[in-house]
């Protein structure tokens, strides 16, 4: 879908699958629970990690670098490219084809999934879904994975001590509560959502100092409808990201893992 160029056949096909990405389907339990299962075992991953890095970043930013240099030397670029062609392999991400490859022979996947979706509505064969599934996994990267990733660097600095334990506080403090109903970790997240997209929103008028990751701003009633108005991280109209759902869904389990994981004073006393 993402590379459908014709409008009206990325329309047909946006149909289809966009019932997948509805808030209802995205919420119920059986989806959260995978979101959830997920951020526990990254929580894992993290307390494993004591007294070494965890990197978690080094993919986005080869990928940053190798923008960088395609825009500001192009014929370097280039070069290089043709160069390392014949000296390497391009990456590959054989347990992520296989997997998905795998799925999409499933004679019967669950109801909510983007799979059964189009085996029930389209006309694609099992190599087309495979692909199409294989694509909305790879924009998840871009969204979550990387938003994400700076957003978790962003509160793990020592500026951001005091977000820390607000966010800290308030995850304790109310253990009962569905991770959507917290509007300190939703402050976090929106503002991580205005920093870190691909595109920053630095618009002075309604984000003053609008280089500063402040969550406070998005708990201030007054102007909300204007900053929700420029929110564009997942784009808007007929090309806006179907996922902003899932997506959006998924950051709090995320978020709420990686604060849950510290202890701030022995942090402090670290640094």
């Amino acid at each position: 879908m993402f590379t459908t160029l014709n409008k009206s056949d990325h329309a047909k096909r946006k149909r289809i699958l966009a019932d997948r990405y509805a808030n209802s389907n995205v919420m119920r339990p059986v989806s959260t629970s995978g979101i959830q299962d997920r951020a526990r075992l990254f929580t894992k991953l993290c307390e494993e990690s004591v007294g070494r890095s965890l990197d978690i970043f080094v993919a986005s930013d080869d990928s940053l670098q190798n923008r960088l240099i395609q825009f500001y030397s192009p014929r370097a670029h280039k070069l290089i490219s043709k160069a390392l062609y014949f000296l390497a392999k391009p990456r590959e991400t054989p347990l992520a084809d296989e997997f998905v490859l795998n799925a999409s022979r499933q004679p019967d996947p669950e109801h909510f999934t983007l799979l059964k979706r189009m085996l029930e509505k389209s006309e694609l064969d099992q190599l087309d879904m495979a692909a199409e599934c294989l694509d909305h996994m790879a924009a998840g990267i871009d969204t979550t994975g990387d938003g994400l990733c700076f957003l978790m660097w962003e509160i793990s600095q020592p500026r951001s001590f005091s977000i820390q334990e607000k966010l800290h506080r308030e995850l304790r403090e109310n253990p009962l509560k569905s991770l959507d109903k917290l509007p300190y970790l939703e402050a976090v997240i929106w503002e991580g959502l205005r920093c870190f997209p691909a595109i920053p929103i630095l618009n002075e008028d309604v984000f003053p100092a609008p280089e500063t990751f402040d969550p406070e701003r998005w708990l201030d009633p007054e102007g909300d409808a204007d900053r929700k108005r420029l929110q564009f991280a997942f784009a808007a109209g007929g090309r806006g990201a179907l996922e902003n759902n899932q997506l959006i869904s998924s950051r709090p389990a995320a978020s709420g893992a990686n604060s849950d994981l510290s202890d701030f004073k022995q942090q402090r006393n670290h640094q």
